[in-house]
């Protein structure tokens, strides 16, 4: 079972945790600050828009959907392919 890390608060009344990691054979500590008692990095994925994303420049995060542009036209095509849509009249 996880055991719950505290949260400490610092001068100015943010909240961290504290993230431990070794340099040299000798243990320090990050402070990881937390936005909602969510980490700043994950609150920042889960909430952010695609524009926010450009212009941080975290580009690996931006959803690539198709347009809905792109399928209307492919329906287009579609319905003057059918012969119940033909024109008499010459294409060119």
């Amino acid at each position: 079972m996880k055991k719950k890390r505290k949260i400490h608060k610092d001068k100015n009344g943010r909240e961290f945790i504290k993230q431990s990691y070794f340099v040299g054979g000798k243990q320090k500590f990050h402070r990881v600050y937390l936005i909602d008692g969510i980490p700043e990095e994950e609150f920042y994925e889960q909430n952010a828009s695609d524009i926010d994303h450009l212009m941080n420049g975290d580009y690996w995060l931006i959803s690539y959907e198709k347009e809905n542009s792109d399928s209307i036209e492919d329906s287009e095509k579609q319905k003057d392919r059918s012969p119940d849509n033909r024109n008499d009249e010459l294409p060119f």
